[in-house]
């Protein structure tokens, strides 16, 4: 009996250094101030098009933010250059960064993560990392990604929350840099060493920051999810799509919802314009507008026990392509030029023989 009682202290405090290990491997990264942020920079953010971020876009210490219009910051989000405010987010988003860099793995993965479902835990590549198809996140806690080289996601990929999983809690933290693919969707914070770009149409339900090097935007919609999450989470919400959305040019945004319990089921009430469709799973709005400004309200339903249900009104623009058509002229127009030449040569003959 003597002997298996310093055996069973023994036992338990493996068990308990075990469970504070696997604990810590899967604590929060603290944001500071970086928590208001959806997208910072070190040398410039540039955009092209109609982007929308929902959230603080800052710079520092460079000074350069272009394409802010046509892009905006909306959702009480503002442009910060150069200012304290960046100049700190960027010294949060160093400690963010070593934070993330630092945590126990609790698994290792390499190559792609197209066609998985992880649950929370500290997943660590020794190499480049890539999302083609889609990556389910499943369940409550934090999802935190540590990856040497770069991560790239292929066009029209998705991460796709379900089972509680917050974006708020989902971090990716990238030796070098992050590309987000055409018309992909994304979720989580992405502390990236060097630069980040989200190419033309891609959806952010995060944040892109980036330590050393640029933000780059084309025709994106970026959410900021918020506070991290533990315990309850917070209220349901839904964010618009982007309002802007050319005639002839092929559209990609997203019905946005953050809080409640994930999965969401989206609908609309009303109509979205011609060439539109609505994908009920992941909030998707995509297609070629061929017309029809409307105005319409958007809902997101969770998965809750007693489900939550959120809704906003949201517009939709199309505005003429500014790609413009070549006038042309008809057939007998073109006739009529010809005869008009042929007098004019004829009489200009006829004064030089005078």
């Amino acid at each position: 009996m003597k002997t298996r009682q310093p055996l069973k202290k023994l036992s338990l405090l493996l068990l308990s250094v075990t469970f504070s290990v696997c604990l810590r491997a899967q604590s929060a990264v603290p944001l500071g101030s970086d928590v208001t942020y959806t997208i910072l920079a070190s040398s410039t953010v540039t955009n092209t098009g109609p982007t929308v971020i929902y959230g603080n876009v800052g710079v520092s210490p460079g000074t350069a933010v272009t394409g802010f219009p046509p892009g905006g910051a909306t959702g009480g989000g503002a442009i910060h250059a150069a200012d304290a405010s960046a100049g700190q987010a960027q010294i949060d988003l160093t400690t963010a960064y070593l934070n993330a860099a630092g945590q126990a793995a609790t698994a290792t993965v390499s190559g792609d993560l197209g066609g998985q479902t992880l649950t929370s835990g500290v997943y660590k590549s020794t190499s480049t990392l890539g999302i083609t198809g889609t990556l389910t996140l499943s369940g409550p806690g934090f999802f935190i990604f540590q990856i040497a080289s770069a991560l790239t996601t292929a066009s029209s990929s998705q991460v796709v929350l379900i089972g509680g999983a917050q974006a708020a809690n989902v971090f990716w933290q990238v030796g070098s840099s992050a590309t987000l693919g055409t018309t992909s969707t994304f979720a989580g914070t992405i502390l990236a060493q060097a630069s980040v770009t989200l190419t033309t149409g891609a959806v952010l339900d995060g944040r892109a920051l980036a330590r050393t090097g640029a933000v780059t935007l084309d025709d994106n919609t970026a959410v900021n999810p918020g506070p991290t999450v533990s315990g309850a989470p917070p209220a349901l919400s839904l964010t618009c799509p982007n309002s802007s959305a050319p005639v002839g040019v092929a559209y990609n945004s997203s019905l946005v919802a953050t809080g409640g319990t994930s999965p969401y089921t989206y609908s609309i009430t009303g109509s979205l314009p011609p060439g539109l469709v609505l994908n009920t799973s992941s909030g998707a709005i995509t297609g070629t507008p061929t017309g029809g400004t409307t105005t319409f309200t958007g809902t997101v339903v969770d998965s809750a026990g007693s489900p939550a249900t959120a809704t906003n009104t949201c517009t939709i623009n199309n505005l003429a392509s500014s790609t413009q058509s070549v006038p042309t002229l008809s057939t007998w127009a073109l006739g009529l030029l010809a005869l008009l030449l042929i007098a004019y040569a004829i009489g200009f003959k006829r004064r030089a023989h005078v």
